[in-house]
């Protein structure tokens, strides 16, 4: 019996360690459970925290992979031309942006009649001349009146929109060796991409000084003020050729000088007007996505031209929008006559002089052993002095020159193109 109850009372610690979970007794089974699950813990943390970084890791990549894919496609999206661009003597010309407005009837927007079909108008003309120079106070916008006359080929007369007829490489090699203009970059817009790129901006809101009409294009603003223009009544506006505006009452006819005057401060004020919903488009970061695929699917670049160079054109024209350093302005030529004909005088190598170009002074001859002659000109047949006039004229080399020398035009009766509307 002593031995019974000693051999009960020898178990009951033993059962009591069992169960008050003693951590002193080592053959207690509790402290493995406690490693064991630790042990679960760390690995179930490991397995979330290892979730987390392949999943980050997984949108990173599908991100960067989108954005790849978005830029190929914006990078493929215009179209491309091959321009021999002129160098420049003047170190610090900067870039100059020449963006040409083409008036193809292969590509009218709207009604066909409005414009004539192409086989009414044949070819494609420079409708509108726009030069854009980026700097670091601002953006300079300059508008070239299309019936500015320039010496395009040897001596030969030529307005600027009919440059464009062989093709844009004439129209640039024109205002380098006819303007003294170095262009940098080229971009070409038709008459329906500059509709739809209008359209996607929202349309435009500009000033209209007095109610204006043109049944040649369809453009009908019977009222003064502001108005919001949809891209086919803007293309009306900056086309219109033979406006009549209302005056006391009646419609009355403008003269070719002056409606082609009219013209070029319309093209200004839609071009300004462009520039500001551009600008209130980019802080927003979707708008600007979406107007981003429109714009380049609606241009021709020159082959050299890269996306790097649009957004940084597009970074300095939002900069100076916000800061108000965008400045837009026409060119001051000599008067018009009813020939509607207009040429550069003084004040036009002055404006030119003023932003970056070296126009040629009046009256001044570089001679044949000039270490600034421009490459392109040889010594012995370059320059010349017709008999009938003390002014310098310029032959142009095929090749594409040097630019920096203003070209005058030749005073003797030459051939003008004019055709074209």
């Amino acid at each position: 019996m002593d031995s019974t109850s000693h051999d009960e009372h020898s178990a009951a610690p033993s059962e009591a360690s069992d169960a008050t979970g003693d951590p002193t007794d080592t053959s207690s089974p509790l402290p493995q459970r406690r490693r064991q699950g630790r042990g679960g813990t760390g690995i179930r943390r490991w397995s979330r925290r290892r979730t987390i970084v392949v999943g980050l890791s997984a949108a990173v990549m599908t991100t960067a992979l989108a954005l790849g894919t978005d830029v190929a496609v914006l990078v493929h999206r215009p179209a491309r031309v091959d321009i021999a661009m002129p160098s420049t003597s003047s170190p610090t010309a900067g870039e100059t942006w020449l963006i040409l407005g083409t008036d193809s009837r292969a590509t009218v927007p709207g009604d066909q009649s409005r414009y004539g079909t192409t086989q009414e108008v044949e070819g494609s003309r420079a409708d509108v001349i726009v030069l854009v120079r980026p700097s670091q106070d601002g953006l300079t916008v300059i508008n070239l009146p299309r019936d500015l006359t320039v010496n395009s080929k040897g001596m030969e007369l030529d307005r600027l929109a009919t440059t464009y007829v062989p093709g844009p490489q004439n129209t640039v090699n024109a205002l380098c060796t006819g303007l003294g203009i170095p262009t940098t970059h080229l971009v070409t817009i038709d008459m329906a991409q500059f509709a739809t790129i209008i359209d996607s901006l929202g349309g435009v809101e500009v000033d209209i000084p007095e109610p204006v009409r043109d049944a040649y294009t369809g453009l009908n603003l019977a009222s003064a003020g502001r108005h919001r223009l949809s891209g086919i009544d803007a293309l009306a506006l900056v086309r219109s050729r033979h406006p009549e505006i209302l005056r006391d009452g009646s419609w009355v006819a403008m003269s070719q000088a002056d409606g082609a005057q009219r013209r070029s401060q319309s093209t200004a004020t839609v071009m300004q007007a462009v520039l500001s919903a551009i600008g209130q488009r980019a802080s927003n970061p979707i708008s600007l996505h979406q107007l981003a695929h429109t714009v380049a699917g609606n241009i021709t670049l020159d082959s050299g031209t890269g996306l790097a160079d649009l957004v940084s054109l597009g970074r300095s024209a939002s900069k100076a929008g916000r800061a108000g350093a965008t400045t837009v302005i026409d060119l001051p030529t000599g008067p018009r006559d009813e020939s509607i004909i207009v040429s550069p005088n003084q004040e036009s190598r002055d404006l030119l002089a003023a932003t970056g170009t070296r126009p040629k002074p009046v009256g001044q001859r570089a001679p044949s052993h000039s270490p600034e002659r421009p490459r392109g000109f040889p010594a012995t047949s370059a320059f010349r002095r017709p008999s009938d006039t003390t002014t310098p004229h310029f032959h142009v080399s095929e090749s594409t020159p040097t630019c920096g020398w203003y070209h005058l035009r030749d005073p003797r009766p030459r051939p003008i193109h004019r055709y074209g509307r």
